[in-house]
């Protein structure tokens, strides 16, 4: 199992209050005023952020594997 950090589920609810905030929007039960949009709009750019971070991360520490390794072709 692995182990989440605070960020992990902050990332996680923010997705969860996106998919909520969206059926809801959908199906006419928020009619919200601009700026729970723009929160939403926060929330969402707050995700694509933090997985953009993980993504660069974890290129950089298989950058630092493949240099290590003497058995991996170059």
């Amino acid at each position: 199992m692995i182990k989440l950090s605070f960020w992990d589920w902050l990332a996680y609810a923010a997705l969860g209050f996106l998919i909520a905030y969206f059926l809801l929007k959908i199906l006419g039960i928020i009619k919200s005023p601009v700026e729970l949009d723009i929160a939403v709009l926060i929330s969402g750019a707050y995700m694509v952020g933090r997985y953009a971070m993980k993504i660069d991360f974890v290129s950089k520490e298989i950058s630092s594997i493949k240099r290590n390794c003497k058995y991996c072709s170059n």
